[in-house]
């Protein structure tokens, strides 16, 4: 009789050791789908179709100033600005599809450009016509890309801009 708790004890003890084995195999497999989705190049990730803009903002640093506010500047563009659709092809061809609104019927559907990532992967130029413009990279994954954009130097205003697939 005093041998029957014991026995409870160790079976009770085993079945939830079995049961801690299972949650942590159920856990596991979401992991491995993140690995694998860090796992594309950045360019990869940039090629993968076309991007459209969602969010613009700005924030201007004064020296001396404590408060940089940042502004929302996505509602300000114009809504043939807004349709158009951006894309990174592979070997560096990069287009501009105006979408179905264009600012007048004269301008071209299509522009087109160059790109270029920097080997650490957190830096995209830009080439189009006569214009060169060098972004840092700050956020790219499959659904989201995060671009910085920097100008002046007394006040610095960065533009932050964000395109989703």
């Amino acid at each position: 009789m005093k041998k029957l708790p014991i026995f409870l004890s160790l079976a009770a003890a085993t079945l939830s050791l079995a049961a801690c084995e299972k949650e942590l195999e159920e856990v596991s497999a979401p992991v491995q789908e993140a690995v694998a989705v860090k796992s594309q190049s950045a360019t990869d990730l940039l090629s993968a179709g076309g991007w459209r803009l969602t969010d613009l903002t700005s924030r201007t640093i004064t020296p001396g100033s404590s408060e940089v506010p940042t502004v929302s500047l996505l509602g300000r563009l114009k809504p043939w600005v807004q349709d158009n659709t951006i894309e990174y092809k592979d070997g560096g061809a990069y287009s501009v599809n105006e979408g179905a609104l264009k600012a007048s019927p004269d301008a071209p559907a299509l522009t087109t450009g160059a790109w270029q990532l920097n080997a650490k992967g957190d830096s995209l130029t830009v080439r189009q016509d006569k214009t060169v413009r060098r972004y840092a990279i700050a956020e790219l994954t499959a659904s989201t890309l995060r671009l910085n954009y920097s100008e002046g130097t007394n006040p610095v205003t960065t533009y932050t801009t964000v395109f989703s697939h």
